[in-house]
Formats: C-alpha cells, sequence, structure tokens
C-alpha cells in the first residue's frame, strides 16, 4: 500500500498572492523526474493555507519510503535555485498513513 507524502512549503511574502504560478513553476520543474521514478504513485493535489498564505502543503501517494528518499535526493540540485528565489526555507517532509475509515 502506498504511503502519503505532505510537503510543506513556505514562500516569500512577496509571492503569497502568486502561488498557484510559483506552485505550478515548481511542478513543471520536478514533473519529468516524478513520473519517471518507479516510486510515482499518482498525481499531487496543492493547497495554500487561509490562515498562512505564504504556506503551500502539497500532498501525494508514494510507493515506499526508499523510493520517496531517492526521489527527494534527486530532486536537490534542480530545486536550489528555486528555493532561492521564491521561498523562506527548504521544504518539510511528513510522512501519513491514511485510515480506512468506513465513511
Amino acid at each position: 500500500m502506498p504511503i502519503t507524502v505532505i510537503e510543506h512549503w513556505h514562500l516569500k511574502q512577496e509571492f503569497a498572492d502568486k502561488a498557484f504560478e510559483v506552485m505550478q513553476e515548481m511542478d513543471d520543474l520536478l514533473e519529468d523526474n516524478a513520473h519517471d521514478s518507479p516510486g510515482w504513485a499518482g498525481h499531487a493535489r496543492f493547497f495554500k493555507l487561509g490562515s498562512e498564505p505564504t504556506r503551500v502543503m502539497m500532498i501525494y501517494a508514494w510507493e515506499t519510503h526508499a523510493e520517496h528518499k531517492r526521489l527527494l535526493e534527486s530532486e536537490t540540485p534542480l530545486l536550489s535555485e528555486f528555493m532561492s528565489r521564491y521561498c523562506t526555507r527548504e521544504r518539510e517532509v511528513e510522512y501519513a498513513e491514511e485510515l480506512p475509515v468506513d465513511v
């Protein structure tokens, strides 16, 4: 069963109103790298927090922790200029397990 990855991106204040464009640029940078990975398990969803408009959450499924670690390592050089330009700090990554609650 795939894992759920939650990334927290911290944009600079001047990009809060352009979060869609900024995150689209990030996705365009990393898209081929992610889709070519054996760990890819579906497209990500992006959420801008209403209470903190400089923070964007990116949530997606990935096959395994090991494959995701490899992905993160491969993305670091691809993101260096992007992070310097748009972000206040490195993204934070956490993992979650979906509970099969019957709703």
